[in-house]
């Protein structure tokens, strides 16, 4: 069983999407293993999004994604990071395959519902930003 990282971003709490997605993911097979809601402060959502500095679309994301409560979760699952981003969909939600939590949820490029880790990495780097020392089973 292998552990993954899901945030569910502003919008789509705001919409009351969380719970569509939480049974999207345990009819997917994932397993919830924790989960919190906060509002990513300025620092902590530079840290996530770090591998985006620079990028035009940098500062935006970063106020958009301070810009309310999100929900992260740690999931567990046979190749978790694969299902898991095989779950979500693509990034695009008007490009992502029917029953995809974007397709589903999604609004936009940057409002598409939810953040995926796209490695054990990166999952354990966006994990401690998210949970903290809770993170630390993870290793």
């Amino acid at each position: 069983m292998d552990t993954t990282f899901l945030l569910i971003k502003p919008s789509a709490v705001a919409a009351g999407n969380v719970g569509g997605i939480i049974s999207s993911l345990e009819d997917a097979g994932v397993r919830l293993a924790a989960l919190a809601m906060k509002t990513l402060s300025r620092e902590d959502a530079e840290r996530f999004y770090d591998v985006h500095e620079g990028k035009e679309f940098y500062e935006p994301l970063l106020e958009y994604m301070t810009s309310g409560p999100t929900v992260g979760m740690l999931l567990e699952a046979d190749e978790a990071v694969s299902k898991l981003r095989k779950t979500v969909g693509v990034t695009d939600p008007s490009e992502a395959e029917a029953g995809t939590i974007r397709a589903l949820y999604g609004e936009t490029v940057r409002q598409n519902a939810v953040h995926a880790s796209d490695s054990t990495e990166r999952m354990v780097y966006e994990a401690r930003i998210y949970f903290g020392d809770l993170a630390e089973v993870l290793e």
